[in-house]
């Protein structure tokens, strides 16, 4: 197994926001404001019209689409609070049309007395934007937008389902299921006003969003959410999520029953009623939820179980992914209370591999790994971000978080280092005064968002740089090179890939038998480094001197070596 090897990127622990003026396409004309981690950018999206932040607003719990057929339209949809202090939540969403320079906002309409949460968002293959919201209050139905002009207006409400925690995907694949729309939602929160309605927890729309229909019978597990959907090169549909029945508690968290995997091969057929398998997989740990007020987000959720699946023609085409938080099974007070998993399957999730431990951290006590995201490229890269507490400081530091960034060009076998692709914020933002103790006012959402073209990852966020929640745009790629330009556009500008696993030569170390001195070729000068030990044990087994491995530096070591030397007749020049 191949562990990547890269050169370390160095970034600021500071904070530093800059705002500068661009010729772009978007309405707002400048861009907004920048948070600035080493290499990596993250763009402020609610902003007002001159493209500046909104002084006591919030904005939270985003989703983002990018147009397949322009890949500088981007929309991003949010939880908006047009006051911080106020619970009126929104439908606000966000256009760009320069890669996420600059953004321009807007809110969808609501019914009167009607609040709009829980936004989840898609593209199609011909380019419109899907925008789904669940209703709260007067109308409290969850709603399908569609947007033909990149994000810039959208059409009337269709009605969906009613429930919460609700997610969509639509079918991209090319084949005859191209355009479907599925969407889930969790058991838990969900309520009709027909007591006779029995809810299936999933419906579709096999007409391009025209009309959405319920299966005849629901989905096989009993209180499942939290989940994701993705969806097969064949059109299979699959499902995420954990089964929210609470065994027990511990000191910090409730745990749950389980990470389940849920499969459908009708879904796609419009003449038939989906049907759905279901199996639980094994994620290393317990899936739980939080309610410490210790922890990030002690009023709200902590990310949902990530699914997704290459599409792509290559050797690992067809394979499911999985990426979620756990807990330990074996937790104790004290202990470090998250990380995030990731699992593998190779055969349509009939099996899956063992967990994989992707953040890399020291565990600590308050290393709370959480808000998992992942995607899958065209190329067959995955890419995975969470927020991470692993640098917290102060009195809580469970609430100080950053996001952080890994990748994997084996299926998941390995991963690169870990990288902070954000300063640090506090997720406790703003905060209230209860029994003399400063608390969360409101939870910075309950998921994030992450989608994956061949170059790198897109996502927004929720961050807390200003003092109050804001949504941001961020683009992270593999750069080992630490040259603010994705891996892959490098190797097709020059840089050598001579093993062929995506990473540039540069970047690799490279260990040369007999380069004793570590100049990158063997030559006369590392033969002075064996005959300088000339008639000495070697030091182990793996002395580099000891090259035919007899446990004695010799003058046979030095012929073996002159053998290997990399310049004619071992010059030094």
């Amino acid at each position: 197994m191949n562990k990547y090897i890269q050169k370390m990127i160095v970034g600021g622990t500071g904070l530093l926001i800059l705002t500068s003026l661009s010729p772009t396409l978007n309405a707002a004309a400048a861009t907004s404001p920048v948070i600035l981690q080493g290499v990596y950018n993250s763009h402020q999206v609610n902003v007002d019209a001159n493209g500046q932040n909104i002084v006591g607003d919030k904005a939270n719990e985003p989703s983002i689409a990018m147009s397949l057929v322009n890949q500088n339209n981007i929309v991003v949809g949010w939880r908006s609070f047009a006051d911080a202090t106020i619970p009126n939540k929104q439908a606000g969403y966000g256009y760009s049309f320069d890669g996420g320079l600059s953004w321009s906002n807007g809110i969808l309409p609501s019914e009167p007395l009607q609040q709009r949460t829980d936004p989840v968002l898609d593209t199609d293959a011909l380019g419109s934007f899907y925008y789904q919201s669940m209703g709260l209050g007067s109308g409290s139905q969850s709603s399908m937008f569609k947007s033909t002009d990149g994000g810039v207006t959208w059409s009337d409400p269709v009605d969906q389902f009613l429930g919460d925690k609700n997610w969509m995907m639509i079918d991209k694949t090319g084949g005859s299921s191209t355009g479907n729309i599925y969407s889930t939602w969790r058991r838990a929160g969900s309520s009709h006003p027909d007591p006779n309605y029995i809810p299936k927890y999933f419906i579709r729309s096999t007409d391009g969003g025209v009309s959405y229909q319920e299966p005849d019978v629901g989905l096989p597990v009993i209180n499942f959410g939290f989940g994701r959907i993705a969806i097969a090169s064949n059109g299979d549909v699959y499902l995420s999520g954990i089964k929210e029945d609470s065994s027990t508690v511990n000191s910090i968290a409730i745990i749950r029953g389980g990470h389940y995997f849920l499969k459908s091969v009708n879904a796609k057929d419009p003449d038939v009623s989906p049907i759905f398998t279901s199996q639980q997989v094994e994620m290393g740990g317990n899936a739980v939820s939080l309610y410490t007020q210790n922890g990030p987000n002690p009023i709200g959720a902590d990310g949902d179980v990530q699914i997704a699946t290459d599409t792509s023609a290559g050797v690992m085409g067809g394979n499911i992914y999985m990426f979620h938080y756990t807990q330990s099974y074996s937790w104790q007070t004290g202990d470090d209370p998250l990380d995030v998993h990731f699992i593998r399957s190779e055969d349509g999730g009939d099996t899956w591999s063992a967990p994989v431990r992707v953040n890399d951290d020291v565990p600590a006590a308050q290393s709370y790994q959480y808000f998992p995201m992942l995607g899958v490229a065209p190329n067959s890269r995955l890419d995975a971000v969470w927020y991470d507490t692993r640098n917290g400081t102060g009195d809580k530091p469970g609430s100080i978080s950053q996001l952080y960034y890994s990748y994997s060009w084996d299926g998941g076998v390995s991963w690169s280092e870990n990288q902070a692709v954000t300063p640090s914020f506090n997720t406790h933002l703003p905060t209230k005064l209860v029994n003399g103790t400063l608390r969360q006012t409101d939870k910075i959402g309950d998921y994030t968002h992450l989608v994956s073209d061949a170059n790198g990852a897109h996502l927004a966020y929720s961050a807390t740089f200003n003092g109050e929640q804001d949504v941001y745009y961020l683009n992270v790629f593999p750069d080992c090179n630490n040259n603010a330009i994705s891996d892959v556009i490098d190797l097709t500008q020059g840089s050598q890939d001579t093993d062929a696993n995506n990473i540039p030569d540069e970047c690799e170390i490279t260990i040369i038998t007999g380069d004793l001195d570590s100049d990158g070729d063997v030559d006369r000068d590392d033969m002075s480094i064996i005959l300088a030990s000339r008639n000495q044990p070697a030091s182990g087994v793996d002395d580099p001197k000891d090259i035919n491995g007899d446990g004695m530096i010799t003058v046979r070591d030095v012929r073996e070596l002159k053998a290997l030397c990399t310049r004619f007749r071992c010059a030094t020049e």
